[in-house]
């Protein structure tokens, strides 16, 4: 076993994101188990793999881009390109050629949904979870759909930042909740990942700007 694979093996056990701790140890397991060669510089290893097939790397190696940094290289948290998921598309945006064309009217949206490839690194770090309620709307694909929400929002009159630490991952029900303010935000209540920490400024200014009713207190 190569030991790009070992590390690949890895994380995908590790369900698709990891820290570099984790990734460590879980190589070892694997490379004991398949009796393979464990030297002195495994963390050295796992690290020079993890960049040689990484295009976020300086270092990549152009022939494999198996893995992500989730939060730029040196923070210590990876995962598989494969686990990040794509764009997700409603089947009916096209008009039927079949069918009369349907008159058509303009409208505002007052809801954004910004579908980046930073949201969809978080996104994977939460395993496509609602970071509220656990629940997840399930895809042909298996990964499942969840939405990334700005808890301090961004554009006027809010103008907040495009940053991971203002993003809360979120299925579609609670997103329009927390658009339309019906529910706070409780920090210790929302389920967290390594690599994807929360601004409790931005939980603050949705709680105090954002939100029409008190902090979320339902168990879930």
């Amino acid at each position: 076993m190569y030991w790009w694979q070992s590390v690949e093996a890895a994380l995908e056990n590790l369900g698709g994101t990891a820290s570099l701790r984790e990734i460590y140890d879980e190589v070892q397991r694997i490379r004991e188990v398949e009796n393979a060669s464990i030297t002195m510089s495994l963390e050295a290893n796992v690290r020079k793999e993890l960049e040689y097939n990484s295009s976020d790397s300086a270092n990549w190696r152009k022939s494999r881009d198996i893995f992500f940094s989730v939060n730029g290289i040196g923070q210590g948290v990876w995962g598989l390109r494969s686990a990040v998921p794509e764009n997700t598309f409603a089947c009916d945006i096209e008009e039927p050629e079949n069918l009369k064309p349907s008159k058509r009217q303009e409208i505002t949206v007052t809801r954004i949904i910004r579908d980046t490839a930073m949201t969809r690194k978080i996104k994977a770090l939460h395993k496509s979870k609602c970071q509220i309620c656990g629940e997840t709307i399930p895809t042909s694909d298996d990964r499942g759909y969840v939405e990334a929400h700005h808890i301090r929002p961004l554009g006027k009159p809010h103008q907040g930042p495009d940053i991971p630490s203002n993003i809360i991952v979120v299925c579609p029900n609670h997103h329009a909740m927390l658009d339309l303010g019906m529910i706070g935000l409780n920090l210790d209540l929302i389920t967290k990942a390594i690599g994807h920490d929360i601004s409790d400024a931005s939980i603050a200014y949705h709680n105090t700007v954002v939100a029409k009713t008190p902090v979320y207190k339902d168990d879930h």
